[in-house]
Protein backbone atom coordinates (compact mmCIF):
# COMPACT_ATOMS: atom_id res chain seq x y z
CA UNK A 1 0.00 0.00 0.00
CA UNK A 2 1.19 3.50 -0.82
CA UNK A 3 0.02 6.51 1.18
CA UNK A 4 0.36 10.14 0.12
CA UNK A 5 0.63 12.18 3.34
CA UNK A 6 -0.01 15.95 3.13
CA UNK A 7 0.90 17.96 6.22
CA UNK A 8 -0.81 21.16 7.31
CA UNK A 9 0.12 24.77 6.61
CA UNK A 10 2.60 25.31 9.46
CA UNK A 11 3.63 21.69 9.91
CA UNK A 12 6.34 19.42 8.61
CA UNK A 13 6.37 16.27 6.53
CA UNK A 14 8.41 14.29 9.08
CA UNK A 15 6.48 13.37 12.22
CA UNK A 16 5.10 10.48 14.27
CA UNK A 17 2.15 10.20 11.86
CA UNK A 18 4.35 9.37 8.88
CA UNK A 19 6.41 7.03 11.05
CA UNK A 20 3.24 5.18 12.09
CA UNK A 21 1.90 5.00 8.52
CA UNK A 22 5.09 3.29 7.33
CA UNK A 23 4.03 0.04 8.99
CA UNK A 24 1.36 -0.24 6.27
CA UNK A 25 3.69 0.35 3.32
CA UNK A 26 5.32 3.18 1.42
CA UNK A 27 4.65 6.74 2.53
CA UNK A 28 5.15 9.62 0.10
CA UNK A 29 5.32 12.74 2.26
CA UNK A 30 6.49 15.83 0.38
CA UNK A 31 7.44 18.99 2.22
CA UNK A 32 4.78 21.37 0.94
CA UNK A 33 4.72 25.11 0.39
CA UNK A 34 1.14 26.30 0.27
CA UNK A 35 1.89 29.84 -0.92
CA UNK A 36 0.74 29.04 -4.47
CA UNK A 37 -2.17 26.58 -4.32
CA UNK A 38 -2.42 25.82 -8.07
CA UNK A 39 1.34 25.15 -8.25
CA UNK A 40 1.21 22.92 -5.16
CA UNK A 41 -1.71 21.04 -6.70
CA UNK A 42 0.18 20.43 -9.96
CA UNK A 43 3.20 19.18 -7.97
CA UNK A 44 0.98 16.71 -6.12
CA UNK A 45 -0.59 15.53 -9.38
CA UNK A 46 2.89 14.59 -10.60
CA UNK A 47 3.49 12.62 -7.41
CA UNK A 48 0.17 10.80 -7.84
CA UNK A 49 1.06 9.91 -11.41
CA UNK A 50 4.48 8.65 -10.29
CA UNK A 51 3.57 6.74 -7.10
CA UNK A 52 -0.13 5.80 -7.64
CA UNK A 53 -1.14 6.11 -3.97
CA UNK A 54 -3.90 3.90 -2.58
CA UNK A 55 -4.94 6.53 -0.03
CA UNK A 56 -4.35 10.23 0.62
CA UNK A 57 -4.02 11.44 4.22
CA UNK A 58 -4.17 15.20 4.67
CA UNK A 59 -4.30 17.63 7.57
CA UNK A 60 -5.89 21.09 7.35
CA UNK A 61 -4.48 22.69 4.17
CA UNK A 62 -3.16 19.26 3.17
CA UNK A 63 -6.69 17.96 3.69
CA UNK A 64 -8.03 20.65 1.39
CA UNK A 65 -5.73 19.60 -1.45
CA UNK A 66 -6.14 15.92 -0.60
CA UNK A 67 -9.92 16.23 -0.89
CA UNK A 68 -9.73 17.66 -4.41
CA UNK A 69 -7.04 15.23 -5.54
CA UNK A 70 -8.98 12.31 -4.08
CA UNK A 71 -12.10 13.39 -5.92
CA UNK A 72 -10.39 13.85 -9.26
CA UNK A 73 -8.27 10.70 -9.13
CA UNK A 74 -10.89 8.68 -7.23
CA UNK A 75 -8.49 7.93 -4.38
CA UNK A 76 -9.96 7.44 -0.90
CA UNK A 77 -8.89 10.02 1.66
CA UNK A 78 -8.50 10.51 5.38
CA UNK A 79 -8.84 14.20 6.15
CA UNK A 80 -8.08 15.84 9.50
CA UNK A 81 -9.87 19.16 9.98
CA UNK A 82 -9.62 19.82 6.23
CA UNK A 83 -9.59 23.46 5.16
CA UNK A 84 -12.39 22.88 2.64
CA UNK A 85 -13.63 26.43 3.11
CA UNK A 86 -10.62 27.43 0.97
CA UNK A 87 -12.54 26.05 -2.03
CA UNK A 88 -14.77 29.13 -1.88
CA UNK A 89 -11.64 31.30 -2.30
CA UNK A 90 -9.27 29.31 -4.51
CA UNK A 91 -10.21 26.10 -6.23
CA UNK A 92 -7.05 24.17 -7.12
CA UNK A 93 -8.67 22.35 -10.01
CA UNK A 94 -11.38 23.55 -12.36
CA UNK A 95 -12.22 20.06 -13.56
CA UNK A 96 -15.49 18.55 -12.39
CA UNK A 97 -15.59 17.02 -8.93
CA UNK A 98 -16.20 13.30 -8.92
CA UNK A 99 -18.63 12.21 -6.25
CA UNK A 100 -17.67 8.56 -5.86
CA UNK A 101 -14.41 8.97 -3.91
CA UNK A 102 -14.70 7.93 -0.25
CA UNK A 103 -13.64 10.47 2.35
CA UNK A 104 -13.09 9.72 6.04
CA UNK A 105 -13.04 13.00 7.91
CA UNK A 106 -12.07 13.95 11.44
CA UNK A 107 -13.43 17.23 12.79
CA UNK A 108 -12.69 19.02 16.02
CA UNK A 109 -15.92 20.19 17.61
CA UNK A 110 -14.03 23.14 19.15
CA UNK A 111 -11.97 24.05 16.08
CA UNK A 112 -11.52 27.82 16.00
CA UNK A 113 -9.49 27.74 12.74
CA UNK A 114 -11.77 25.68 10.48
CA UNK A 115 -15.46 25.86 11.38
CA UNK A 116 -16.69 22.23 11.47
CA UNK A 117 -20.29 23.26 10.70
CA UNK A 118 -19.22 24.98 7.48
CA UNK A 119 -17.17 21.93 6.52
CA UNK A 120 -20.23 19.70 6.90
CA UNK A 121 -22.40 22.12 4.88
CA UNK A 122 -19.86 22.17 2.05
CA UNK A 123 -19.64 18.37 1.98
CA UNK A 124 -23.42 18.08 1.82
CA UNK A 125 -23.67 20.65 -0.96
CA UNK A 126 -21.12 18.69 -3.03
CA UNK A 127 -22.98 15.40 -2.52
CA UNK A 128 -19.72 13.73 -1.56
CA UNK A 129 -19.39 10.23 -0.09
CA UNK A 130 -18.02 10.77 3.39
CA UNK A 131 -18.08 9.63 6.97
CA UNK A 132 -17.28 12.04 9.77
CA UNK A 133 -15.83 11.38 13.20
CA UNK A 134 -16.10 14.32 15.59
CA UNK A 135 -13.88 14.74 18.61
CA UNK A 136 -13.79 17.14 21.57
CA UNK A 137 -10.71 18.95 20.34
CA UNK A 138 -9.66 22.09 18.53
CA UNK A 139 -7.79 22.32 15.24
CA UNK A 140 -4.80 20.23 16.32
CA UNK A 141 -5.33 16.49 15.85
CA UNK A 142 -3.42 14.53 18.44
CA UNK A 143 -1.65 11.30 17.55
CA UNK A 144 -4.19 9.01 19.24
CA UNK A 145 -7.10 10.59 17.34
CA UNK A 146 -5.07 10.34 14.13
CA UNK A 147 -4.52 6.60 14.61
CA UNK A 148 -8.17 6.06 15.58
CA UNK A 149 -9.50 7.79 12.46
CA UNK A 150 -7.04 5.97 10.18
CA UNK A 151 -8.09 2.59 11.57
CA UNK A 152 -11.82 3.43 11.49
CA UNK A 153 -11.50 4.31 7.81
CA UNK A 154 -10.90 0.60 7.07
CA UNK A 155 -8.22 1.65 4.59
CA UNK A 156 -5.37 0.24 6.71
Amino acid sequence: MTTLYLHGLNSTNQNNRTDWLQQFGKVVNPLMSYQNIPMAYRHLEKLIQKFHPDVIVGSSMGGYLGFHLGNYYRIPTILLNPALIMTTLVRPDNRALATDAKHTISLGKNDMVINPLLTKKLLDSWQTHYQIFEFDMGHETNFEVFKTVCLKSNLF
